[in-house]
């Protein structure tokens, strides 16, 4: 498995451009009296950014654990894998 996400990690050179699509998400149950983006909540949470093709096909796709769902924690998907003309 270790090889495998050797393998997989991307290398940064190749930023997504074009159309991206960014949404943050939880994973987990429900928890009785939380609300689905509570901070202190113990689900995870996540960014995914999305590259389409010019038809709207799945190109290349991007996930990774985030603290919260503040800016500073949602800026580091756009920062290593996102380029600014997308």
């Amino acid at each position: 498995m270790h090889k495998v996400r050797e393998a997989m990690e991307s290398s940064g050179k190749y930023p997504m451009d074009g159309i991206v699509h960014v949404d943050e998400f939880v994973l987990g149950g429900v928890e009785q009296g939380k609300v689905w983006h509570s901070y202190d909540a113990k689900k995870k949470k996540a960014v995914m950014a999305v590259q389409l093709t010019k038809e709207g096909k799945v190109r290349r796709m991007y996930a990774m654990g985030i603290e919260d769902f503040s800016a500073c924690s949602l800026e580091s998907i756009f920062a290593n894998h996102i380029s600014k003309s997308a």
